[in-house]
């Protein structure tokens, strides 16, 4: 084989971190060049001197490599982080920060998507891919979360429609005197461009104000689809191979990763805001005589229903290739048509009814929040029992819970009952979301669910979470917004006579700016949330590691087991310290108590999920002993009496928080260019389609896998090659090894099941591997999303959660109970034959001898990598030294530097030994061996 040929592809796929393209190839900025791509996804190889240079290297050398491989890295870290606004330059360091905090304020609707993608993803029927109705049938579960999307964007909407109609259109500003020198007050906050709705009428104000949560909505649309990522420059050859009828796991179905169709989402979304806007406006002005179309709240409630209806009956196609019915399209765009005439049409009957004699009471801000926010308490709830209730019908009868919670805070809210019978209705609500929870402790007791997240809870903890954020982030705008206008400076008007309106500035009463209850409820929930948060946290996360540190010797937690390291070079002594170093009482070794500690550090942070799990019993206790409680009471007629102690803490929280939110906004923007605001969340966020919420932010793995598959496919093929008959010759000899690290071994497990999929005309077996590293494939991924990257999916033995010891996965390391140390099962040894029935797997693609082409190397000192088939001896997981030999000092290594590492070159001569042979010769590329560690 000609060695100037290089026949085998290390593409490089980063991660969460978004390391730079001379990062990923551990080169100096210079020395890379980009060789495809744009601005948001690009492929860059190093320079043709510095390719030539590291191929020169010993085998083994940090930057060495093999003669017969071309390294590129793939960067997509832009693709995850903040778009840009039409006239964003002009905004300035203001709206670069505004849009931040918009982003932050997406973070409910991403974990509403994340709650859609946990659930149970039914199995496509026979032809589901053009069925003859050429529609699915709606998912029950589907359903609930999307009509909980749907909560979200009324809830927000609520929100600001009380800062502008309530707070300022008639609160902090008064009906005008009469005489020729009337006068309008104020409050002393009140900024000085507004003083011209002052001087309006209320009516002509508030049609005026409701251009606030419209416009919210605008920019909600507009923030969420400035980071459009679509895979539309280019095409992939996928595009020329054939669609196989939909099987298997979600991300081995064709159309997974095609764009869909979410504009009847958007439409619906648009149109129910609208509608909700023009209730608002309408609800009590109707009570004045004269005011025409008095039945205008019934039809904005009949758009919401409407609304409602349409998400719950739009299916998504889940990656089966669905023929959408035309009635759909119409009926969303209907919608969307009906919301916008009730929201003129309200304007309308503000701007032309007559002028009030009383400041009129918009009853609409007060009871619909307060319903929304059990609404959604209520559907996530449910969602801790979805995926423990088996059949279908049991699953569908889960949606009485919200509506029974829903009607009996309603009826307590319109009808305002005695004492008794509120009671009633409250206990009634709480015990219907308290439903759900029994089904969840049952599944934990019997262990039904023990290799899924949250024991099969986790599309109700992402809910949970998600209604808690959106909770917390109204009552921080609307209470915000309250203390602000609290406070100013008196000052008299300035008499201007002729019949012109003066302006008396003045410091209301605490009772004149009053806000809706709900609010103050919802900072008040917040406050419980915080603190069964941090008691909870402090007893998961370090109680534990407190226990541990007390004992009478060091916690002693192993390394990963058969670790690689260098046997010659300056890391040598240190490597050597560690890996012969005996188990707990070997005597002082400086070095070994730093790794020793590092793996420490390590294990906390691997209790993530009962971290997030803490996080969502917090949001739980909150609505079932304050929530629905505290939104059903009184001022004559209280059912729960708030203790002050608890209301007067509302407030600070809420300040803490906002100033939390503008900080980490701005750290966000440190970096000098586009960033995103909570890296890790975001870009787990990112990863998924928007799918239940069409403001969410947007799948960079819409683009990402394409694009991947594309480059693979490209190299397997030749396409590079100009001579028909050499790449006829060469194109036969070419592999890929997919080098993927963190979040990019997600993103390259994609890529290998979607060529499975929707495989091209000459699709060859054994012609990829996987080398993954610091990745979360099976403790994160595999458990919290169990349909889409569960054992089903990657082909790998089950994984049981974290434990409460020092070390959580300590009983899984020592061959205890649970699948971590030794799969029941062998892994697949070559893939199912078509037609066979067996499940295809990533394994299973990767397996076409007696060993799978997938090495993954992981190390105890990675807060953020794990093993993909167990902690014991396996044929995939190899451990990396936890040294950084790359650098000059001594340090201990973490989740970086794997590229660096000599496990790293061992690991990629072992995928490459496992590929099929090189051409019909049966030749292997040659392989330069590099000696195991003394």
């Amino acid at each position: 084989m000609d060695s100037a040929q290089p026949s085998i592809l290390e593409l490089r796929i980063h991660g969460i971190a978004n390391t730079p393209p001379h990062g990923t190839l551990d080169l100096a900025r210079g020395e890379v060049t980009r060789s495809d791509g744009d601005g948001l996804g690009s492929f860059w190889t190093p320079r043709p001197h510095v390719e030539a240079r590291d191929k020169a290297l010993p085998p083994g050398h940090v930057h060495a490599i093999r003669p017969d491989v071309r390294r590129e890295a793939y960067s997509w870290g832009a693709m995850a982080r903040i778009g840009g606004l039409p006239f964003g330059g002009l905004l300035g360091v203001v709206g670069r920060l505004a849009v931040r905090l918009l982003w932050a304020a997406m973070v409910p609707f991403g974990l509403a998507n994340a709650a859609y993608w946990a659930r149970r993803i039914p199995a496509p029927e026979p032809g589901a891919h053009r069925p003859p109705s050429g529609s699915l049938r709606p998912e029950a579960t589907a359903a609930l979360t999307r009509v909980f999307a749907l909560g979200l964007t009324l809830l927000f909407v609520s929100a600001v429609a009380t800062v502008s109609l309530s707070l300022i259109g008639t609160r902090c500003m008064g009906l005008a005197t009469a005489g020729p020198d009337s006068v309008v007050p104020v409050c002393a906050r009140i900024p000085a461009v507004l003083y011209g709705l002052a001087r309006m009428d209320v009516g002509d104000r508030l049609a005026l104000l409701s251009l606030a949560p419209v416009l919210l909505v605008a920019i909600l649309v507009a923030v969420a689809h400035s980071g459009q990522v679509r895979f539309e420059s280019k095409f992939s050859v996928m595009r020329a191979g054939r669609t196989v009828a939909p099987s298997g796991p979600p991300l081995h179905r064709a159309g997974f990763w095609s764009q869909r169709s979410g504009s009847g989402l958007l439409w619906a979304h648009l149109g129910a805001a609208l509608g909700l806007t023009g209730q608002f406006l309408t609800w009590t002005r109707y009570a004045d005589p004269g005011l025409p179309m008095p039945g205008l709240p019934v039809a904005g409630l009949v758009v919401i229903v409407s609304a409602c209806v349409f998400v719950a009956l739009r299916t998504d196609d889940d990656g089966v290739q669905a023929i959408t019915p035309r009635w759909k399209g119409r009926a969303c765009l209907g919608v969307f048509a009906a919301g916008l005439l009730v929201w003129l049409l309200a304007c309308y009957a503000c701007l032309a009814g007559p002028p009030p004699q009383d400041m009129p009471a918009l009853i609409g801000l007060d009871l619909v929040p307060a319903l929304l926010g059990v609404g959604l308490f209520g559907i996530a709830a449910t969602g801790l029992a979805w995926r423990t209730t088996r059949s279908t019908r049991a699953v569908a009868a889960w949606t009485a819970v919200p509506v029974v919670a829903t009607v009996c805070v309603a009826v307590v809210l319109v009808t305002q009952p005695g004492a008794p019978l509120r009671l009633l209705l409250v206990a009634l609500a709480v015990l219907a979301v308290l439903s759900p929870a029994v089904v969840v402790l049952t599944a934990i007791l019997l262990r039904r669910r023990a290799h899924e997240g949250w024991n099969g809870a986790g599309p109700g903890v992402f809910l949970l979470v998600s209604a808690a954020a959106a909770a917390v982030y109204s009552s921080l705008l609307v209470l915000g917004v309250q203390w602000f206008l609290r406070n100013g400076e008196s000052a008299a008007p300035t008499p201007l006579g002729n019949g012109l309106v003066g302006i008396p500035r003045g410091v209301p009463d605490a009772d004149l700016v009053r806000v809706p209850p709900v609010y103050t409820e919802f900072g008040t929930a917040s406050v419980v949330i915080a603190l069964v948060f941090v008691v909870l946290l402090v007893v998961a996360l370090t109680g534990p590691y407190v226990m541990d540190v007390v004992r009478s010797r060091g916690l002693w937690i192993p390394a990963a087991p058969r670790t690689f390291g260098p046997p010659y070079g300056p890391a040598v002594p240190a490597w050597r310290a560690v890996a012969n170093a005996p188990e707990p009482d070997g005597g002082p070794n400086p070095v070994l108590e730093r790794v020793l500690r590092g793996r420490q550090v390590a294990a906390m942070s691997h209790r993530a999920e009962l971290a997030a799990g803490a996080l969502a019993a917090a949001a739980y206790v909150a609505a079932l002993v304050a929530h629905i409680p505290l939104i059903a009471q009184h001022s004559d007629t209280g059912t729960l009496q708030v203790p002050p102690w608890l209301s007067g803490l509302a407030v600070p929280a809420l300040g803490v928080l906002a100033a939390t939110l503008v900080v980490s906004a701005l750290a966000g923007g440190t970096g000098g260019g586009p960033s995103r605001p909570w890296g890790l969340l975001w870009d787990l966020l990112c990863f998924l389609p928007r799918s239940a919420h069409p403001f969410g932010p947007p799948s960079y793995a819409e683009r990402v896998v394409p694009e991947v598959r594309s480059r693979v496919d490209a190299w397997l093929a030749g396409a590079d090659i100009a001579d028909d008959a050499e790449r006829a010759r060469v194109a036969p000899t070419r592999r890929v090894v997919l080098s993927a690290h963190s979040m990019g071994g997600v993103l390259a497990a994609a890529v290998v099941l979607i060529r499975a999929g929707n495989p091209v005309p000459d699709l060859t077996d054994g012609r990829i591997g996987l080398l993954t590293y610091g990745v979360q494939l099976r403790p994160f991924f595999g458990r919290f999303f169990p349909d889409l990257l569960g054992p089903t999916t990657t082909g790998t033995p089950p994984c049981t959660g974290p434990g409460w010891s020092a070390d959580p996965w300590g009983g899984q390391a020592r061959g205890g109970p649970g699948p971590g140390a030794a799969p029941a099962a062998p892994l697949t040894p070559e893939r199912p034959e078509p037609g066979s029935g067996v499940q295809v797997t990533l394994m299973s693609l990767l397996t076409c001898g007696a060993k799978p082409a997938w090495v993954n190397l992981w190390r105890r000192t990675d807060f953020l990598g794990f093993p993909v088939v167990g902690y014991g001896v396996n044929e995939v997981d190899r451990g990396a030294e936890e040294m950084d030999r790359s650098a000059y000092l001594f340090a201990v290594a973490t989740h970086s530097g794997y590229q660096s590492s000599w496990a790293y070159h061992a690991a990629l001569d072992e995928v490459v030994d496992r590929l099929t042979p090189a051409g019909p010769s049966g030749a292997q590329p040659a392989v330069t061996q590099r000696g195991e560690p003394g």
